[in-house]
Parts: structure tokens; C-alpha cells; sequence
């Protein structure tokens, strides 16, 4: 016979017990379960309930890898202060979420079903640094995996979150109200148009003299009116039709400012933080579609850049509908939205944007973690799989903004990220070299970087670099430099021959790795190594054939390319532990020796060599030449200093002095007090006519900075055909011309053939300084240098480097000078030394120890280390 449960009121003491122990105490904080898989993500599910309700929330695993995913939407919205925070109930249990985030939930939830989103303050333990780390390299396939990216900018009645007991105060739910950015909006435009209407009759005077009131929508200013303000001026363009009637609505009762009233709730929502925020750029861009709500209304963010398309491309007078205040609002509202829409472009068609110009672009943007100045947009990077591996809250902020710096030198092959003033800096903990990613950038700088970039291929330096950083990756390194030399050498046998003397440098250093190299490698068991360093052996005869004496000796001293600076480390600590007991090694020190040498002094030399960095190799873009430099920092973090302070990471190169900063003028700090910049301009001017004679031709392309003026000028009708010798005082007239304007009128001229220079200056200028070097050279450069600073070229870099002399913390290693980097500037070309250009390298290279002395000797260069 089947037993029935006994009634409630019928339970034992010891059922009530167990029944209760089944419910989790809502006081006992929850606790995160660790995921299990490395693609594994959470979802919280919102549970339906009243208005009144308490929030509930669930959580639930899933792998992103399997494609049965259940559906959600993701959430984008700003965090708010963690300090003030209000409970919501998550897994049975209380949990403190920011206000902000409470009042997303509240508006996000429905009455009747389960809402399945990924929050991260919910999905993602912050307390786990490990798993913060891993969520981040998942960010990008969570918002485009998920069916729609939710924007949340606030509960539509100011841009300061509420309280929850603020919001519970009304018993009532608000209605929702949902735009559709098609004819399915024509319900709300007809309430809108009725109430703009109702609201502009003017008062009516009455029997007894007193005015009748104005009767006025009871909520114009609201949410909904501005969205249904947005909806209209999406419609494509803005029809005269549609300009006539919103006049004549202003014109009844000019004033009652009815479209401003709803500019001003604009206003109040684009001051949300979301706008600001950084984690926001990769939410929106990856999504496949985006929502916007805010408080009750609902919309797609298409509407939005409907508007704002319409408002950029109209070519109506806004003045006439709008007033000025209202006007940069709505114009703000365009540059916020078009640049999601440019970039979401930009990324769509290239598959990414470049990791340098998105740290650039997007460096306003704020972030309560410093780090996720970085995190944050890795996902959009081109191949961004390459940079993903940086996200770690385990790694301190300056340990973040090396390790950034490093890969964009590895994936970008040059040092452009010294573009503008590195002075500039929030931080102290970074080396002068290394950016600092959390301050932002100079919108001179910006401009400048943008303008530039697509030109950087065809004139950036004639140096690529690339980093090597273990003990495989030299020893191919190698192989691949010999292996490009001898197939040069083979197409060219009579322009490029090797001078006699290497014989003997090929032979020593064949013997060397066949006596230390082979065998250290073959007791280690590396037969991938062993197999590279037998090639080099080859490679060290075949070279060997092509070595006579002839005019190509001098040729081959003047180029950096054959030869490259870097050692193995285990490969020399193996040699000079041979030294110690009187085993050959070769002698670096010793210019008399010309094969090997015995003794201690090799020693002491391969100690000092002993390499403690990583290694960057400069390559030509075109036919892959490359001279291999030191890119080094410390990584032995056991070495201290007397006072118990660690050693500072620093970067050896070597160096081409171009000469020393002997007069600074004022900054151009920006373009909009144009008095200001135009006055600034006028002494620049009449100090460097003064102090060298210059003339005003020579100071105008000064002026114009990086500027190709064949290419400014070949649009204007005036001098066409400027490419031409000929046509070289023409030029010379145009320019002399334009800086005359200038100087005199303090303004720019209307001549359209005159435009361009016109924007060339502001390009050129804005936020820097016009200096002179001690040749009287004049250049711009960033607004931070100083009369002291040296102007030098570097490898890898398609500018002059401005540095700036200084006494750091050193030791024996050091064996140049100290500076630190302030940025990159322009020098006049026409005042640049063809000597002090790099030398074109050939295609090839060979290690120093081959090399003999004599050879190294090549430019004028001089080895720096940069703090």
C-alpha cells in the first residue's frame, strides 16, 4: 500500500530540519564554483517578478565551444562607483552589486520570464585574478556569440543612478516603450507632433484680460520625447517639409524653447559614463546587434546613427531650428556615435585595427583598473590572438605597459610607438621608453600618428626590427642573415665580394662552434639546434669562396647590415667556461689578435657579455636585410644595489648623434585660441630669422612639418605640375605668399589654393615647439624638450629621437651614455647632412664574431642605454 506524505502541520522535528537546511541562508555570502574548461563562461538568468520585487538571480556554466549554446543577450554599461552599492539575491544567497548595475537589472527584468544574460560583475569571480585574466581573452567571442549587446545608459531621469527604494516607491511598473527605427514608430511620431504642438500655442487672452495657459505635454522633456526627437531627424535626410514645420512649431512661441527642452534630456544622457568608459569600444564594435535603453525606452542603436548620419550630412542651416548650446550638443551626440560606427566599419572589413592606433585613438577613455587600459581592447587588435596572452590582473600595471610595449616593437617591426611626448606620463614606475598607456594621448600626436600612418611603409626607415628571445630562435636568426648575404653575393659576384681578411674570421668561427657550439647542443640533446648550428658551419664555407680583396672592401664598412650584434647566451657561458680552464675562445677585446686567444681576459669579457636581454634585429621592409642591436633590459631580478633598490629595465642601441637642442620656443597648445597660436607663430618666426638668417622660405616648410608639399600642392590649379624642377619658384613664391598672410594678419587666408597649407600648419603644430640644434638645424618637436636635449637617429624609427641626458643608477655594463626618451620630432631636411642619413643595407648579415675589427667601424654611431 502506497504511504502518503502526513500533512504539513504533521511533520516530525527531524523532516522540518531537513527541509529547512535544503534552503541557502540568504546572509551566507555565495561562492563562486571554479570553471572547469578554458573556454567555459557563466550566465546569470534575471528571474521574472513584480516592480517590487527583490531581484533574484541564477547562474549557470557553459562552454562558448559548443553550439548548442543556449541564446543570450550581454550587457554594456558603466560599473559606477564600487563604494555604494545596493543587495540583490544570487543563487539563494545576498549580493552586493553597484547601484548602477541594480537599476539595470530592475528596468532589464521581466514580468513574466527569465531573462538569460552575461554581466560581467556577475559572470565573472573578481575576486580570481587567474580567472579575470582568462574571462578577458574571451571577451570578444562572448559579445559576438551573444544575440544582442543590451547599452544601458540609466533610468532616463538623470545620468546619476538611483537608489532601488527611490525606484520601489512607485507600486506601479512603467509602461515600456519600444522604437523600431521603422513605420511600426508611427504611433509614437503622431503622440509626438501632437504634443510639440499642444505645447507651442501661445496664450490666448480672455474675457476678463487674463491669459488662458499654455497647454503643455505634461512629460515633453522625457525620455520618450527625445527619443522620438532622435527618431525624426534619422528619417534619411532632413526634408524641407520636415525644417518647415519644426520652424513653424519654434515660430508660434519663440519663447518656449520646445526642441531644446529635449536636447537638454540628450544632454543628460550622453553625461552617462557609459560614454566614456573603455570596455565599452570592444562591447559595441563585436556585437551583431546592439539595443540602447534607457530607463523605459527601448531602441535599436541603428536609430541612433541614423541621427546621427542625418544631422553630419544635412546640409540644412541648424541655426534656424536649433539654438547655439544646442547645437554642440547634437554635435557631440554625432562624434560619439559615428566613431562606433567608423570603427565598427574599419574592424568588419579589415578584421581588426592596429594595436598601436587603437591605444592612440581611445586613450580618453576612462578605466577604474588602469591595466584595462590595455585588456580592453585587445580583442579588436588585427590578429589579435597575438596579444591576448598579455592579459594578466596577476602582472603589475608597469609590468602590463612593458610587456605591451615589447609586442607592439615584435608585431610592428620599428619603435613608432615613441610617436609623440613619451614625457608625458601619469605614471612613475615606467621606464622613459616605455609608454604609459593610462595617460591621454595629445590630440596633436593623434592626428599626426593617423595622417601618418598610411604613408609609414613608404617612409618610415630603411631599419625593421625583430626580436629574438631564445636560444633557437639566434641561432636561425643567423642562419637565415648568412643564407640572404650568399644568395645576394651569388646574383651580384662582381658588384659584392667579401675582402680577403674574413677568410680567417670564417674559419675561426667554424672551428668554434664545431669545438664548443656542437657539443654543448649534442650533450643537451637539442637536435633542432644541432641541425641550425651545422647549416651556419655550410653556410661559413660557402661564404668563405667569395672573399678577395677589392674596391667592394670599403663598400661593405660603410653598411650596418653585415653585421649583427647578438650572442647566445648558453652558447658563450658554455665558451667561457672553457676559457677558465685554457680551451680556445675567441678575443673580442684584443684589436692584435686575429684568430683565437687563451686566458683569462676572454673571461672576463664574455661575463660582461653574459646576455641578460632580449634582442631586436632591424630589417629592411622590402628585401628582409637586417643588423641585429641589443633591445635589452635586466631579467636577473636577484641584482641589487648597495641601498637595497632593484635595478631599472633599460634598452642598449646603438645611436647616430644628429646634434643638441640650443634654443626652444614657446608650445602651441592648441589651435582653438587661434590669437594665441597665430601670435606664437609670429616669434618663432622673428627669432629664427634673427639668430640664423633663415629664409622665410626654409621656415614656412618648417612650418608645414612632416608635410609633402609635391603632393599638398599638386591639387591646386595655381601650381600644377609642382613635381617639376621648373616649377620650383612658383613654389617658393606660393609659400613666401601664405607665411606673409599669416604673419601680418594673425588669420589664415581664404585662397583656396592656400588651403591645404592652411591645414597642414594646424596638423604640424598643434601641441609642440619649433627648436633649433647647435647647426642651427630647426625642427618641431614635442612640447616637453629643453634646451640640453640631443636629437639622435635610431634604427627602427622613421623620425629623429629627441633625448635627454641623465645620470642613472649604473655599473660596469655600462659602457655609453644614459638618456631618456621624450619623443619624436621633424627635422627641416633641406638643413640635414647627407652623412648623417642611415646607410642602405644589404640584404644580409653575418654575427659580430666573424667580423673583423676593422669592420665594425661603419657611420658615425655611438651606443646608448635608454632608461
Amino acid at each position: 500500500m502506497q504511504q502518503t506524505a502526513p500533512p504539513k502541520d504533521e511533520w516530525t522535528n527531524k523532516e522540518l530540519m531537513l527541509k529547512i537546511t535544503e534552503v541557502p541562508d540568504e546572509n551566507d555570502p555565495y561562492h563562486y564554483h571554479k570553471l572547469s574548461d578554458a573556454d567555459e563562461i557563466r550566465l546569470v538568468t534575471i528571474k521574472p517578478g513584480k516592480w517590487t520585487d527583490p531581484i533574484s538571480c541564477e547562474l549557470t556554466c557553459h562552454s562558448l565551444d559548443v553550439d548548442d549554446i543556449t541564446e543570450y543577450s550581454t550587457l554594456s554599461y558603466a560599473w559606477g562607483s564600487p563604494r555604494v552599492t545596493e543587495n540583490i539575491i544570487l543563487e539563494g544567497r545576498t549580493w552586493p552589486v553597484t547601484v548602477n548595475l541594480a537599476n539595470a537589472l530592475l528596468f532589464l527584468r521581466d514580468h513574466e520570464k527569465p531573462v538569460k544574460m552575461w554581466i560581467d560583475a556577475l559572470c565573472i569571480d573578481q575576486s580570481n585574478l587567474k580567472e579575470r585574466g582568462k574571462q578577458v581573452q574571451l571577451m570578444k567571442d562572448i559579445y559576438s556569440g551573444g544575440t544582442q549587446v543590451v547599452v544601458y545608459l540609466g533610468d532616463g531621469k538623470n545620468h546619476r543612478p538611483k537608489r532601488l527604494s527611490e525606484h520601489h516607491i512607485i507600486s506601479k511598473a512603467p509602461t515600456q516603450q519600444h522604437f523600431y527605427n521603422d513605420e511600426r514608430d508611427g504611433v509614437h511620431l503622431e503622440e509626438f507632433w501632437a504634443a510639440l504642438s499642444a505645447s507651442a500655442m501661445p496664450s490666448l487672452p480672455m474675457n476678463d484680460g487674463s491669459k488662458r495657459p499654455r497647454i503643455r505635454s505634461r512629460h515633453l522633456s522625457s525620455t520618450f520625447h527625445m527619443f522620438c526627437l532622435l527618431r525624426v531627424l534619422g528619417d534619411e535626410v532632413l526634408t524641407s517639409d520636415l525644417v518647415d514645420r519644426m520652424r513653424k512649431l519654434t515660430a508660434m512661441d519663440p519663447s518656449c524653447d520646445l526642441l531644446g527642452t529635449m536636447v537638454e534630456t540628450l544632454r543628460c544622457m550622453l553625461l552617462n559614463p557609459w560614454w566614456q568608459r573603455i570596455w565599452v569600444v570592444q562591447e559595441m564594435i563585436v556585437s551583431r546587434v546592439a539595443v540602447v535603453r534607457c530607463g523605459t525606452v527601448t531602441c535599436p542603436w541603428d536609430m541612433f546613427i541614423a541621427a546621427a548620419s542625418s544631422l553630419s550630412s544635412s546640409s540644412v542651416d541648424m541655426s534656424t531650428i536649433f539654438r547655439p548650446d544646442s547645437i554642440k550638443v547634437l554635435q557631440y551626440f554625432c562624434r560619439q556615435v559615428l566613431s562606433f560606427r567608423d570603427l565598427h566599419n574599419q574592424w568588419k572589413k579589415n578584421f581588426g585595427a592596429p594595436m598601436l592606433t587603437l591605444l592612440q585613438d581611445f586613450s580618453a577613455r576612462r578605466a577604474t583598473d588602469e591595466r584595462d587600459k590595455v585588456f580592453a581592447l585587445l580583442g579588436l587588435a588585427s590578429h589579435s590572438q597575438r596579444f591576448l596572452a598579455l592579459a594578466s590582473y596577476e602582472d603589475s600595471v608597469a609590468d602590463v605597459y612593458r610587456a605591451t610595449a615589447v609586442e607592439l616593437i615584435r608585431r610592428g617591426h620599428s619603435l613608432e610607438i615613441w610617436h609623440g611626448d613619451l614625457a608625458r606620463k601619469n605614471r612613475r614606475d615606467l621606464a622613459s621608453w616605455v609608454p604609459d598607456w593610462s595617460a591621454v594621448y595629445d590630440e596633436g600626436d593623434r592626428q599626426r600618428a593617423q595622417r601618418g600612418g598610411s604613408e609609414k611603409g613608404e617612409r618610415s626607415s630603411a631599419w625593421k626590427l625583430t626580436v629574438v628571445q631564445s636560444e633557437g630562435g639566434y641561432w636561425k636568426f643567423v642562419a637565415e642573415g648568412m643564407t640572404l648575404l650568399l644568395h645576394w653575393i651569388n646574383e651580384n659576384p662582381q658588384e659584392r665580394k667579401l675582402p680577403k681578411r674574413m677568410e680567417e674570421e670564417f674559419d675561426s668561427y667554424h672551428r668554434l662552434l664545431n669545438i664548443t657550439c656542437l657539443d654543448f647542443y649534442r650533450r643537451r640533446g637539442a637536435n633542432a639546434l644541432v641541425t641550425t648550428v651545422e647549416r651556419i658551419q655550410e653556410l661559413c664555407i660557402n661564404l668563405k669562396a667569395h672573399c678577395s680583396w677589392g674596391s667592394a672592401y670599403e663598400d661593405l664598412a660603410k653598411h650596418p647590415s653585415i653585421s649583427a650584434f647578438g650572442r647566445s647566451a648558453a652558447f658563450y657561458r658554455e665558451v667561457k667556461s672553457k676559457s677558465e680552464v685554457g680551451q680556445v675562445t675567441p678575443n673580442m677585446d684584443s684589436e692584435s689578435r686575429d684568430d683565437f686567444w687563451f686566458g683569462k681576459d676572454t673571461a672576463a669579457w664574455l661575463d660582461r657579455m653574459v646576455i641578460r636581454y632580449e634582442t631586436v634585429t632591424f630589417r629592411t621592409p622590402k628585401s628582409e636585410t637586417a643588423i641585429q642591436h641589443h633591445f635589452r633590459w635586466e631579467l636577473d631580478e636577484s641584482r641589487w644595489y648597495p641601498d637595497g633598490r632593484r635595478r631599472k629595465s633599460f634598452l642598449s642601441m646603438e645611436s647616430m648623434p644628429l646634434g643638441t637642442v640650443r634654443h626652444v620656443g614657446e608650445r602651441i597648445f592648441s589651435w582653438d585660441d587661434r590669437d594665441s597660436a597665430f601670435s606664437t607663430i609670429s616669434k618663432w618666426v622673428s627669432y629664427y630669422e634673427k639668430m640664423s638668417g633663415y629664409h622665410r622660405v626654409k621656415l614656412a616648410k618648417t612650418l608645414l612639418g612632416e608635410t609633402n608639399l609635391t603632393e599638398t600642392l599638386k591639387s591646386t590649379a595655381e601650381v600644377d605640375g609642382v613635381g617639376d624642377e621648373s616649377h620650383r619658384d612658383t613654389v617658393e613664391a606660393l609659400l613666401l605668399e601664405w607665411l606673409d598672410h599669416v604673419l601680418e594678419r594673425h588669420d589664415f587666408p581664404d585662397d583656396a589654393n592656400m588651403k591645404p597649407l592652411n591645414e597642414a600648419l594646424v596638423l604640424a603644430t598643434t601641441g609642440r615647439v619649433m627648436f633649433a640644434l647647435n647647426d642651427s638645424t630647426l625642427g618641431l618637436g614635442p612640447g616637453s624638450m629643453t634646451v640640453g636635449d640631443e636629437v639622435m637617429m635610431l634604427p627602427g624609427t622613421s623620425s629623429p629621437i629627441v633625448l635627454r641626458f641623465r645620470l642613472p643608477e649604473r655599473d660596469e655594463s655600462l659602457e655609453g651614455p644614459a638618456y631618456a626618451v621624450v619623443g619624436d620630432c621633424y627635422l627641416d631636411p633641406s638643413s640635414s647632412d647627407e652623412k648623417k642619413k642611415l646607410p642602405n643595407p644589404w640584404p644580409g648579415w653575418l654575427p659580430e664574431t666573424i667580423m673583423p675589427i676593422e669592420l665594425k667601424k661603419y657611420w658615425e654611431r655611438r651606443r646608448i642605454y635608454l632608461f
